[in-house]
């Protein structure tokens, strides 16, 4: 293997176990999705947020490297959008998809939330969405872990 595709591996490998870390973390606040939305408190609702956003910047840390590895980074207006939407995109000859079409939309959802996140403060952020959006989490990060490795298994195939 090429030693920049070893560096790209390493370095989405790197992102992977830092989002399994963060599983751990959701895990032990998982029950509280579960809960009357009077029994959340701002600080939990914050604390989840945060967890979200982590793990939507840690998916789109993989996917900055991917475009810059392959030399199609986006531009800088809508550069959020445009990553995400490239990385479902099966450039043939060059790099196959690294997300299908089901997990794109899973994540779009958490882009969006991470947009709403940066720019609310905790107390005002719509507990409703951030739940719906919470409870998509473990189902996104096995489709994210699944992709993810089918991709790094096709980089062992680059020459």
């Amino acid at each position: 293997m090429p030693p920049n595709v070893a560096l790209l591996r390493a370095d989405i490998e790197d992102e992977l176990v830092k989002l399994e870390a963060l599983a751990e973390i959701f895990d032990t606040i998982r029950e509280k999705l579960d809960l009357p939305p009077s029994e959340v408190s701002v600080y939990d609702r914050g604390a989840i947020g945060y967890l979200l956003h982590n793990f939507y910047s840690g998916c789109e840390n993989m996917f900055r490297r991917i475009a810059s590895f392959f030399e199609n980074d986006v531009g800088t207006d809508s550069w959020h959008a445009d990553l995400l939407r490239r990385m479902k995109l099966d450039i043939e000859g060059y790099r196959p998809a690294v997300i299908d079409d089901e997990l794109y939309r899973l994540l779009q959802d958490f882009r969006g939330f991470r947009h709403v996140f940066r720019n609310a403060y905790s107390f005002e952020l719509d507990w409703e969405r951030e739940r719906l959006v919470a409870l998509r989490f473990e189902k996104t990060l096995i489709l994210v872990r699944e992709q993810v490795s089918a991709f790094l298994d096709s980089l062992d195939d680059m020459k």
